[in-house]
């Protein structure tokens, strides 16, 4: 009974009690989804069906869908999903208990974080209340956001990815900010969570790759950037080796009937292991990309017009760039109330997209009355993983719908971002009052 008559009167308190009240909400969603799948979330069948013929024992690269690509690009979350599939649970409830659990466990690594920090602030004193209640409402929209809550509970993979991309972001500031040095334990994990995210989705992957290494070579005057530079690259050549496809040929099968229905997902480039020919081939292909998700959607984005005609690299890459523009504006805000709103669900997510402009606006409207950013250093390497997925997530897309989910990958720096807004207000402030501002 403690528990229930606790009352929530520090950072630590309240921090938990989001944990728990996350764990009891994913626990009602799990039971009360219905046992098809979502038409908010159609890719549900499809894992679902790729666990059932993986957890029979059948050849992947035989699989009569997608292939094998599929299966080589989420590993990090059918697996598991097949474990519990081959323990007896239906494959799209194990698909689904996987993807909330890696949305709890996202959770509760953030409590850890916010706490740890929280602890290490010595000389500076705990968070004040206001800063804990700013905290502490922060981590609540990241948890509750209804999309971003939703995307957590069903069988996909977005959890999986943002769990891993913000573990290796939190292990490489944890490396160049808390410890500042490189030990083999803290090596081997970096590697891991690079190499997760690769496993969860391999163009996340190579941009959060040449989004650590672009840092890193900014820094590299810096010493333990300089150990971390060749660890990182280690971590990508491996990580885009085990999501490559294997490339030898199987005999064809007759396929089976599937279980769950099937919606296409649009093919997947094969990676390379080269890291720049793995750039330079991922980029080329955003156009053929976005135009092939355009096709059968309700929401579908139009194409911007180019001034030049897309018959060689570097009038390609010229145009992905003068579309850059209107394609990241698409990708963050719409659809937008009125003119996009089709359906209830896409004015659900217009409502939502209010709140992103509005945050963007925020962050804007502070920053230029500030004149700076509150602990930039730390929160530059996420900025600029943001700033290139969103540029080509933009160029990515070809409908609102996909957009609008795998968005919800950078809400988390959208929130720093906001943090960090308020905390250089109270340090604006501070100073014009002469009174000594925490950082």
């Amino acid at each position: 009974m403690k528990l229930f008559s606790l009352r929530l009167t520090t950072l630590k308190s309240k921090l938990y009690a989001i944990v728990f009240a996350s764990f009891v909400v994913r626990v009602v969603a799990f039971f009360s989804l219905p046992n098809t799948a979502s038409k908010l979330g159609p890719d549900e069948g499809n894992y679902a069906n790729l666990i059932e013929w993986v957890g029979q024992g059948e050849p992947v690269s035989d699989y009569p869908q997608f292939g094998p690509n599929l299966y080589y690009s989420s590993r990090a979350i059918i697996l598991p999903a097949t474990l519990l599939h081959q323990l007896g649970m239906d494959s799209l409830l194990s698909m689904r208990l996987v993807s909330s659990t890696y949305g709890l466990l996202l959770a509760t690594l953030i409590c850890s974080i916010l706490i740890q920090i929280d602890n290490r602030r010595i000389n500076r004193g705990k968070f004040s209340p206001q800063e804990g209640k700013v905290i502490s409402g922060l981590f609540a929209v990241f948890v509750f956001l209804p999309s971003h809550f939703f995307w957590s509970t069903i069988g996909l993979r977005e959890s999986a990815v943002e769990f891993w991309t913000i573990s290796t972001f939190w292990v490489f500031f944890w490396i160049l900010n808390l410890e500042k040095k490189v030990t083999l334990a803290k090596a081997s994990l970096l590697l891991l969570c690079v190499i997760m995210v690769f496993s969860s989705r391999p163009q996340v992957g190579l941009i959060l790759g040449a989004s650590l290494l672009i840092y890193l070579l900014a820094k590299i005057k810096n010493k333990t950037s300089l150990f971390l530079l060749p660890l990182t690259l280690s971590a990508i050549f491996v990580g885009s080796l085990l999501c490559t496809t294997p490339t030898t040929p199987t005999t064809p099968i007759t396929p089976t009937t599937p279980t769950t229905p099937i919606t296409p997902i649009t093919p997947t480039t094969p990676f390379k292991v080269n890291f720049i020919e793995n750039i330079l081939s991922q980029t080329k292909n955003l156009t053929s990309h976005h135009e092939a998700n355009q096709a059968g959607a309700e929401s579908a984005i139009a194409t911007a017009s180019c001034p030049l005609t897309q018959n060689s690299t570097f009038n390609e890459l010229f145009c992905l760039a003068w579309k850059s523009p209107y394609s990241t504006f698409t990708f963050l805000f719409r659809p937008v109330l009125g003119v996009d709103v089709t359906s209830t669900s896409s004015l659900l997510a217009a409502a939502e997209n209010i709140l992103w402009l509005a945050s963007f606006l925020f962050i804007m409207i502070v920053y230029i009355r500030n004149k700076k950013l509150a602990f930039f250093a730390a929160i530059a390497p996420s900025l600029l993983f943001a700033s290139i997925y969103s540029i080509a997530a933009g160029a990515y897309e070809g409908n609102m719908g996909t957009a609008f989910r795998h968005k919800s990958l950078i809400l988390w720096v959208v929130l720093l971002l906001i943090a960090s807004t308020i905390v250089a207000t109270q340090q604006r402030k501070a100073k014009q009052q002469g009174i000594p501002a925490s950082s």
